[in-house]
């Protein structure tokens, strides 16, 4: 589950798998993505920073073994990649944005997973702050639909500090799925899923990378 942010402002829509189509035909028609070389992946949380947490599935591993895994993808894709951690280490959300506007030709891809009290939420949805960072959330919302089938939480504007603060490049939030949803949580635990949640969003980074 992402850090806090002040407001959401659009609500999850009802859409169907079929949505993730639907998106990448807007974003074709929304026009050319900019230039970049390099993708700056951030594993959400970390050490003493569990993150979402039910039992002993710790948002922290997930999101770091997800983050080493669309690594892996991108640099098969010819793609630099830096990690904002490659450990169990905490990483304060400041320093976090000062590595996604540390270099130029550059994205910003935050990885996280969520939670709902009650256990009722379920989905992906990925959030961006700035206009210039809509195509991409669209193009990872888009795969990760594909390659997950999850629920369409859709592509939504927000503030979370990650993607405020990280002003010099792209920069979206992905949430690959709840880990108080019980049916999601079994999925997530299974390392050839969370190759399937990384498949998502590196097919939409590189997605994003073609379109320009």
């Amino acid at each position: 589950m992402a850090e806090i942010f002040s407001h959401r402002s659009r609500r999850p829509g009802k859409a169907g798998k079929l949505a993730g189509l639907a998106f990448v035909a807007v974003v074709f028609l929304t026009g050319a993505a900019r230039a970049f070389d390099t993708v700056i992946l951030d594993a959400g949380h970390g050490d003493h920073d569990r993150g979402a947490s039910i039992g002993y599935v710790y948002e922290k591993h997930l999101c770091l073994d997800t983050a080493r895994r669309v690594e892996r993808l991108l640099k098969q894709a010819g793609l630099k990649v830096v990690l904002t951690r490659s450990t169990d280490e905490f990483i304060t959300l400041q320093n976090r944005a000062d590595m996604g506007n540390s270099r130029r030709n550059a994205i910003f891809v935050s990885i996280h997973y969520n939670y709902s009290r009650g256990g009722s939420g379920h989905g992906v949805e990925t959030f961006y702050h700035f206009e210039k960072s809509y195509l991409l959330a669209a193009y990872i919302q888009a795969y990760l639909l594909k390659s997950t089938g999850l629920a369409n939480r859709g592509v939504k504007h927000a503030s979370y500090f990650v993607i405020r603060k990280t002003t010099r490049n792209p920069a979206v939030l992905v949430e690959c799925g709840f880990v108080s949803n019980s049916a999601e949580r079994q999925k997530m635990m299974d390392g050839a899923f969370r190759a399937k949640i990384a498949e998502g969003i590196a097919q939409g980074i590189v997605g994003y990378k073609r379109s320009r």
